[in-house]
């Protein structure tokens, strides 16, 4: 895998989740962080290659297109002078930060679950499906399910980075 390719799958579902946060709506949030990916591609000799800075750059870059695609939405329904504009403050913005990370290590964890276990965790706590739904979309017990929720729930606190932790029962509840 060539380098371009890792640092795209490294941060892309993070981004993205942090980008539609900002805008609300998950296929420009895509589109801004793709385009985002392609800035630091072409500038790749302005920026250094520690990891830190790349990230940052491309948390920058991210920011910064969703804040112009929200000022061209604006300028382009006219709603400029009734609506206004205002850009979120740094707290806002490090929490959203937070946010997205943690949901990235949460899929990369999820992703490395028995197929079983990672379809019953998504329905269950990513897509908010009761038990019984699950049960019925399935077509298997609900003591498999509570099963492979307690499964799937074991394998993400153990390998949830430490520092994630506090964070984890707010998202779960808030994804």
């Amino acid at each position: 895998m060539q380098k371009e390719e890792i640092l795209f799958k490294t941060h892309y579902n993070g981004l993205c989740h942090f980008a539609w946060k900002i805008v609300g709506d998950l296929a420009v949030a895509e589109d801004l962080v793709q385009d985002s990916f392609i800035a630091y591609f072409k500038n790749t000799e302005q920026v250094s290659d520690n990891d830190i800075a790349i990230k940052n750059y491309l948390y920058s870059a991210v920011r910064f297109a969703c804040y112009n695609h929200i000022r061209h939405e604006k300028v382009r329904q006219k709603y400029w002078n009734v609506v206004g504009f205002t850009e979120e403050d740094n707290i806002a913005l490090e929490l959203n930060m937070i946010h997205s990370e943690v949901i990235q290590e949460i899929y990369k964890i999820i992703e490395q679950m028995p197929l079983s276990c990672q379809q019953v965790f998504r329905l269950g706590y990513l897509e908010g499906l009761s038990n019984l739904e699950i049960t019925e979309e399935l077509k298997i017990s609900v003591n498999t399910v509570k099963t492979q929720k307690q499964r799937g729930m074991k394998m993400l606190l153990k390998r949830l980075n430490p520092e994630f932790l506090p964070f984890i029962i707010f998202l779960l509840k808030n994804i």
